[in-house]
This record gives C-alpha cells, structure tokens and sequence, in this order.
C-alpha cells in the first residue's frame, strides 16, 4: 500500500475531524432517507465546497455514489479546481477513485478501508491503493480512521437491515 499513508493526528486533527464530521452527517442524512450510508465532501483550500450523502437510491441513479455527487456538486458551483481534497466516510470504489482522479483531486482521506465494513459493501474486490498504483497522475489515500466506530456501525446496520429485508 504504497500510496496510502496514514493521517498524522499532530499536523491538523482539528481540520480533517471537522470535514470528516460533514462526511458523516452526510451518510446520516443519507441513511434517514433509505440509501447506503456513506458521506463525502470536496475541501479546497480550508473550505468545505460541496458535500452529500450517497443519492444512488433516491435519484435512482447508481453512479451516484457519495463521493460522485459530492464531486458534481462541486463542478456544478463552479468551485471544483484541481487540487481540491475528497474527503468520505468508506474507502473509495473503481468508480469513484477515478472520477476523483479525472476532476483533478490530489488526495482522498477516508474513513474506514473496505475490510472494516465488509466487502458486502462493495461490488468488485479491487481495493483504492492497489488502483492509485494504476493511475497515471498521482492521488495519495489518507486513513483517517473511524475511532468511534460511528461508520462501521451505520454501514453494519444497513447491511443487516437490507439482507433481512432480502429473506
């Protein structure tokens, strides 16, 4: 895992806590209304451009995974500009890391890595660091960490809720 570092809480914990409580919120909001719980926002600079929750189910639209619609809202505001940093709650898909990757971003910090919430979460078994390798521009992955547990819970309660509504 070459390009995935881990965040140095001493630097700016302050920061990264704050703009990943928004990425929560989000997959809060987004669990409420019956969609996975995942949370992402676009910060540039010191400022939170852009967050949302995952909009797959609601907007009946299944590339619009939370870090997609949070990069979307971000281009549509006009304040998407290369170098921006993705922050979300689950370690990013296929998908997601490259549309990052084309809208220029040059880190995503998240939360919990596929293997804290199960691969039930995901549809392919590629995981972020072994695709940021294939990339041909640089995109570093930072492990924030879910030290309260508050994403794993919220990922495991949908999961288990979803398979019994599945039986």
């Amino acid at each position: 895992m070459e390009h995935e570092r881990h965040i140095n809480r001493a630097m700016r914990p302050s920061d990264h806590d704050r703009w990943m409580g928004s990425c929560i919120d989000a997959a809060e909001t987004a669990a409420r209304s019956g969609d996975f719980p995942n949370g992402a926002c676009v910060v540039i600079g010191q400022d939170v451009v852009a967050a949302s929750g995952s909009e797959a189910e609601a907007g009946a639209d299944p590339t619009a995974h939370a870090e997609v619609s949070a990069l979307r809202k971000a281009a549509a505001s006009g304040r998407l500009s290369p170098g921006a940093t993705l922050f979300t709650t689950l370690e990013p898909c296929a998908m997601c890391l490259h549309s990052a990757a084309v809208a220029g971003v040059r880190e995503i910090v998240f939360a919990c890595r596929r293997s804290d919430v199960g691969d039930a979460a995901y549809i392919s078994s590629l995981d972020a660091a072994a695709m940021a390798e294939l990339l041909l521009q640089p995109l570093e992955l930072t492990y924030h960490g879910d030290p309260n547990g508050r994403i794993q819970k919220l990922v495991t309660n949908f999961l288990s809720r979803n398979q019994r509504q599945d039986t």
